[in-house]
């Protein structure tokens, strides 16, 4: 995990609030085109989907349903938690350099039962295969797979600054 000084986190804060902004004005300015266009405003019309970044606390995405995962302004569509997890490490493995490092790491991150990132999947509950010799668990809740995603990441140095999950409004569970 990144030990973040107080300027690190003003300045995480901060880009955070830029994107949020840019999402909201962004959708508002295309209801309002529609608008004014003559368009009627139906259920349809209304945005199905919220977008936050990968960086957002792991806890909020507990109890929600993604749609999708963004990579910039590419769109990538996944209904399970798992199938974001899995593209997000596979494109992190895709890259040689990241690869090397998740390699370097197999065997060594480990939850309180099993490893986490291994050059096997014997031993884990549900191995996900990134690349060649290179496996990850997945069997986790909503919450500890973005925990375990960005805690791999972080060790890997891959940045994932620009990365997003859309989620669909209106389908998180209230506990």
């Amino acid at each position: 995990m990144n030990n973040y000084t107080k300027d690190d986190a003003l300045l995480e804060l901060r880009k955070l609030r830029e994107h949020l902004l840019a999402v909201v004005n962004t959708t508002i300015d295309a209801l309002i085109t529609r608008l004014e266009s003559g368009e009627e405003i139906t259920d349809s019309v209304i945005p199905l989907e919220t977008i936050h970044p990968l960086y957002t606390t792991p806890a909020f995405f507990k109890g929600t349903k993604p749609a999708a995962v963004m990579f910039g302004d590419e769109r990538v569509s996944a209904k399970k938690w798992r199938a974001i997890y899995t593209e997000i490490l596979r494109r992190c493995a895709a890259d040689p350099d990241k690869n090397a490092a998740l390699m370097s790491l197999c065997n060594k991150i480990h939850g309180r039962k099993r490893v986490i990132l291994s050059d096997k999947p014997d031993g884990m509950n549900f191995p996900i295969t990134l690349s060649e010799g290179i496996y990850a668990e997945g069997a986790f809740d909503t919450e500890w797979l973005i925990r375990m995603l960005t805690h791999i990441l972080d060790a890997v140095h891959y940045d994932y600054s620009e990365i997003s999950i859309a989620v669909i409004v209106g389908r998180r569970k209230s506990w």
